[in-house]
């Protein structure tokens, strides 16, 4: 038996790039994908726990140099540590889980610096096309203390949920009872980023906010029967938007509201509901720009609508609307002996009195009344006038056609006569000055009222463009004259020079005042030499220079008993060998 050689096989070594390393800990968020996620503000206090810091100094000496994002001017000087934090931050607190471009900007940074790409699902960037950036967020800091004692007993992270932050809900349904805004120990609101902020505890006292094994439920925070079922489905459907948010293939575009908004509220007029007009209330008027695109809905009335509509508000933003209803089912053959829909009749009236009224409006000496005016002083609709009246109607609605036709005249004549006008006078006076709206006038006439204030505007240029040559030529004159000399030569006020002329007035001044100055320094140099000649005269002829007599002597005898002269007369004395 011989000891041969073996022959393995040659690996040849390669060496796999590391991963990427970043500059901040990889830290986990709470809950995504869940109704419960945290909050991007909360996820930043977790940050700053794990990294042994307090969260101001890791957004001051961290994240501002990484995120670059425009944080109020009062944040950036009060970072430094010997300031106690960043002061002037609660403004950048509210719109960090928000929908703008401090919440976009903040997320990238963050991401960036912990090498995560999942942090945008604390935000709802991914609804920012389809939801409001107003009325959102709450602009306090609020708590459920029993799920902060839950929480500590099972083990689990402390930490502020998302939902939390949202406007609609005021209540934990777990626990069934409202969210606390104020620390029970310091009787304060919470703030998001301080020396103290860490979840579960007070940022202002440092006090545990849970119950402390108690019970310490107050009057105020138990919630009424009747808003039970409301926050229990805004709590619901709210927590679904924030579940599906990872799980969408692309965020909703904002035309999504609008299509969805017009399928429903003709489905809903379909089924005979009552319109979403009056289901809303005030804001009514809004309807028709939100079907078109022109503005976004509020979040509270989103809710509202979806409630109505019978469906979530992730299917409203998501799904796309109901097809719309077949003719024949939108207008249904009416059954046999189904209810038909009352035909209108006239209210009763006195039809004497009716007619008195009329003609007394007829023979109104001010401005026609127009038909629905008379209808509102008698309460009757207009067409109830028209019913009993309809001939008197007719010479009301004539006459005030005329009258309307006649006025749109003289209307069209002022303004073109304004337009001939030098200077041309500003629409408003020319309104004012004719009784009529500036309304009515845009609304006839728009291309003569863009005329005149274009003239306006023009010649009020010219104006500034006249006192800029003259504050211009004032820096020419001598002795330099003062803003305030300028402005009653122009027949101006200096605060409006000033205003609109801030560097030259600047100027204005400076050149006043260094000709004062000049004048001052010429005037106490004459007089220095002055004192100089009179006490040199004296002691030709043997007498003591002092303050007194040297005071008598001057060509304006005036007390020289300032310090400078003082010192200047001693100094004299000392040259003439004057004992002081």
């Amino acid at each position: 038996m011989t000891d041969a050689p073996t022959r393995f096989e040659v690996w040849a070594p390669t060496r796999e790039a590391p991963p990427p390393r970043s500059r901040l800990y990889s830290l986990e968020p709470i809950g995504i994908g869940t109704p419960e996620v945290e909050s991007l503000s909360s996820y930043l206090n977790r940050l700053a726990q794990a990294h042994c810091v307090t969260v101001t100094t890791l957004i001051a000496h961290e994240l501002l140099p990484h995120v670059g994002t425009p944080v109020p001017a009062r944040a950036r000087r009060a970072a430094s540590p010997s300031r106690g934090g960043l002061r002037g931050l609660g403004q950048l607190a509210r719109r960090l889980y928000g929908l703008g471009r401090t919440a976009a900007t903040w997320v990238n940074g963050l991401e960036a610096v912990t090498g995560r790409c999942d942090l945008r699902f604390l935000t709802l960037l991914t609804w920012r096309q389809v939801l409001p950036d107003r009325h959102v967020f709450s602009p306090v800091v609020r708590w459920c203390p029993v799920c902060f004692d839950a929480w500590v007993t099972t083990g689990h992270p402390l930490y502020d949920p998302l939902l939390w932050k949202l406007k609609p809900i005021t209540t934990c349904v777990r626990h069934q009872r409202r969210l606390r805004s104020r620390c029970r120990a310091c009787q304060q609101p919470l703030t998001t980023f301080s020396g103290r902020s860490r979840p579960g505890y007070c940022s202002r006292c440092g006090v545990w906010l849970g119950t402390a094994g108690g019970t310490d439920l107050e009057p105020d925070e138990r919630l009424r029967e009747e808003d039970w079922p409301w926050q229990r489905w805004v709590v619901t459907t709210l927590g679904e938007l924030l579940q599906a948010a990872p799980r969408l293939a692309s965020p909703p575009v904002a035309e999504t509201v609008a299509r969805a908004m017009t399928a429903y509220k003709a489905a809903h007029t379909a089924a005979g509901r009552p319109s979403l007009r009056d289901t809303l209330g005030p804001t009514r008027k809004r309807v028709g720009k939100w079907a078109r695109g022109e503005a976004r809905i509020q979040l509270d009335l989103l809710l509202t609508i979806c409630l109505h509509a019978g469906i979530s508000l992730v299917q409203f933003l998501t799904e796309p609307p109901p097809a719309p209803p077949p003719p024949e089912a939108t207008a249904p053959h009416p059954m046999p002996g189904a209810r038909r829909t009352a035909r209108w009749h006239p209210k009763g009236t006195n039809r004497e009195a009716l007619r008195r009224t009329l003609a007394a409006a007829l023979a109104h000496a001010g401005p026609p009344l127009s038909l629905r005016a008379v209808a509102k002083q008698v309460a009757l609709a207009s067409r109830t006038l028209r019913y009993y009246e309809p001939e008197l109607c007719q010479h009301i609605v004539d006459r005030y056609v005329t009258y309307r036709t006649q006025r749109r005249a003289h209307l069209r004549h002022v303004l073109e006569h304004a337009l001939q006008e030098d200077p041309p006078p500003l629409l408003a006076h020319l309104c004012q000055r004719s009784q009529v709206t500036p309304s009515m006038a845009w609304h006839h006439f728009p291309d003569l009222c863009r005329q005149l204030v274009a003239r306006a505007a023009w010649d009020r240029h010219q104006q500034f463009v006249a006192l800029q040559c003259t504050l211009e030529h004032a820096l020419a004159e001598t002795p330099p004259p003062t803003v305030d000399r300028v402005a009653a030569k122009l027949g101006r006020g200096a605060n409006g020079l000033r205003h609109h002329f801030p560097d030259l007035c600047r100027q204005i001044t400076a050149r006043h005042q260094a000709y004062q100055h000049a004048g001052f320094v010429q005037h106490r140099q004459a007089l220095l030499e002055e004192i100089r000649a009179v006490a040199h005269a004296l002691h030709a002829q043997g007498i003591f220079p002092s303050s007194t007599r040297v005071a008598a002597q001057l060509s304006r005898p005036r007390n020289i008993g300032s310090a400078a002269n003082v010192a200047e007369l001693r100094r004299i004395r000392r040259e003439l060998g004057w004992k002081q």
